[in-house]
């Protein structure tokens, strides 16, 4: 059991390199969102008219996808998804952010495993890596709205759900208080 774990904590330790040597390609990106780059608005909207961000990630591959929204909640951009360059060949097939390499080793373990400890361990591992995720995205956006003296309201969360973090505070909020936000 003991092992099983130390491998897992070994993913997570090359995850968080992985995601350090991709830190300057995202924050690019985040830095020209913030400037209004690369942006496609919908409905013959503009950049002013944009009063948010929402960055959303896949709980397993942890894809990121953004768009913005405007003062009534409405979704004015295309999605885009980011970093928008990742670090990998053009001819491979694997589309994920998260390596193929830790994510198959996650995969072997859950099919490897069937202690009864084995939910105990992997929810640990899984929530490891959230908070190293998260935490990395985090900085990338300090970063970024440091970098250009940009304030804008901006919401991160694991796709489909009720709450979100807002990036600006690291509070957690639901749907309906962010919606008060914008009456």
């Amino acid at each position: 059991m003991n092992t099983a774990m130390e491998d897992l904590k070994k993913l997570n330790i090359e995850l968080e390199h992985y995601l350090n040597n991709i830190s300057v390609p995202l924050t690019e990106d985040l830095i020209h969102l913030l400037e209004g780059k690369g942006i496609n608005y919908l409905h013959g909207t503009t950049q002013s008219d944009i009063k948010a961000f929402y960055f959303e990630y896949e709980f397993e591959y942890l894809n990121i996808v953004f768009w913005g929204v405007d003062s009534k909640g409405k979704i004015t951009t295309e999605t885009i998804s980011l970093p928008a360059k990742k670090n990998k060949n053009n001819d491979e097939k694997w589309t994920a952010l998260i390596p193929e390499e830790i994510w198959q080793k996650a995969s072997d373990f859950q099919d490897d495993y069937e202690e009864d400890d084995f939910d105990e361990i992997l929810d640990e591992y899984n929530d490891e890596k959230s908070r190293l995720f998260e935490q990395w995205f985090y900085t990338c956006w300090k970063k970024a709205a440091d970098q250009t003296n940009i304030q804008m309201d901006a919401y991160f969360s694991i796709h489909d759900t009720y709450f979100r973090t807002d990036l600006n505070t690291l509070k957690t909020l639901n749907e309906d208080e962010i919606a008060q936000r914008f009456e």
